[in-house]
């Protein structure tokens, strides 16, 4: 062994001799300390490790759609979309719907409605109008309409008498109705004044009171009363009424009757006929209308059930309709709309059959109309006056 080597171990071994003893003294002064310390101020033991809890159900959730994203995307967008379809509905079914009222409280929306005053749709209607506000007017003809309108007992469910196959006299009524909705009212003595507005104009031929039968057996005059009674009589009413239309910016409402004129049936060749072309009238209508910034609203109306109307006998087997207030609501939507839509179906089969008549063959629908007992009688059936449009369509409710 070098010398070197020998002083490097005799410092090593003298440092870890101090090292050690160092550390001795130290252990020695804290084993002191403890005892002479209070207990109360001894440092306290560091906690125990926590334990990990097991997975929660809100966990397993997260995890189950972060392995299932696509999954989980699709059902979140399904449970969104009803959940606002049902809050959409819900607000429709709230929204109140009342015409509009002058500051003092008076009425000051006026509507026309152009129809037979005994047909339970048209009275249906006129009630439902008068009570939401309107001060509504029912086209009459003679006395009879007029003391059915009286009937009633409303206020502001007034006849109006238009002579339509007389153009002067005609005229002249219309100038005078003109006259009394452009002049100011009062609702009392010492209101302020206000003048009233056209809503609209409400066009509902009774289409259902027209000859049934071959056509082989549908004689000449049959065919002249019925264009004549619900084409020519509704297109010149919405003649005489334009000018008010166009100056108070009003709307023109169509309804028909849409399952009979969709399927086109056996035996109901006036019926189809008549409802075919009010409804090629209503959409050139509109398209002239559309020019002036107005609209003109075809409803097509498939089975609608209206209180108080004539019902089968057999009521167990009659396939139940569409509440009438569907209709009630629509049409007040189509007068007080914004943008109104050109067609409105309403009613139950108003809108599938008429996809059922424009897409399926036609050898299809007769085979399917062929199941049904169609009255082939020698004489001419008419269809009871009494019946509403909407009974019409029960029998093809059940195709």
């Amino acid at each position: 062994m070098t010398d070197a080597q020998f002083l490097f171990d005799s410092a090593r071994q003298q440092y870890n001799d101090f090292a050690g003893g160092v550390e001795r003294h130290f252990e020695n002064v804290a084993t002191q300390l403890k005892d002479w310390l209070p207990e109360q101020m001894r440092p306290r033991p560091p906690p125990p490790p926590r334990r990990l809890t097991p997975a929660t159900y809100w966990n397993q959730v997260n995890r189950w759609v972060s392995d299932n994203t696509a999954l989980s995307a699709g059902i979140l967008a399904f449970v969104g979309t009803g959940a606002v379809l049902v809050f959409i509905q819900r607000t429709t079914h709230v929204k109140k719907r009342r015409a509009r009222k002058s500051n003092g409280g008076a009425r000051t929306e006026a509507v026309v409605l152009a129809g037979s005053p005994t047909s339970p749709l048209t009275t249906a209607i006129a009630l439902d109008l008068e009570r939401r506000g309107f001060i509504v007017y029912v086209v009459t003809s003679n006395t009879e309409d007029e003391t059915h309108i009286r009937k009633q007992s409303r206020v502001d469910l007034l006849p109006f008498n238009l002579d339509v196959p007389n153009p002067g006299e005609a005229e002249g009524q219309m100038q005078r109705f003109h006259h009394f909705l452009s002049r100011h009212h009062h609702a009392f003595e010492g209101a302020s004044s206000h003048r009233l507005t056209l809503a609209g104009v409400i066009l509902v031929p009774d289409i259902s009171s027209v000859a049934a039968g071959s056509i082989l057996q549908l004689s000449p005059e049959a065919w002249s009363t019925a264009l004549n009674a619900k084409v020519l009589h509704t297109i010149t009413v919405a003649k005489y009424m334009l000018p008010l239309v166009t100056e108070f910016k009003s709307r023109i409402l169509l309804l028909t009757p849409n399952v009979v004129s969709s399927l086109r049936p056996p035996y109901r060749a006036i019926e189809s006929t008549v409802s075919s072309a009010l409804g090629a009238f209503a959409s050139s209508l509109s398209s002239e209308l559309s020019l002036q910034g107005l609209h003109a609203c075809h409803f097509k109306l498939g089975n609608i059930e209206i209180a108080g109307s004539k019902q089968k006998k057999d009521d167990s087997k009659r396939v139940r309709g569409t509440s009438i207030r569907k209709l009630h609501e629509s049409i007040f939507d189509a007068l007080h709309s914004s943008k109104p839509s050109r067609t409105w179906h309403v009613g139950r089969g108003s809108l599938i059959y008429e996809l059922i008549g424009s897409w399926i063959p036609g050898g299809v629908v007769s085979w399917m109309m062929g199941l049904q007992q169609v009255p082939r009688n020698d004489d001419q059936q008419t269809p009871e006056s009494d019946d509403s449009s909407s009974d019409r369509s029960i029998t093809w409710e059940k195709v």
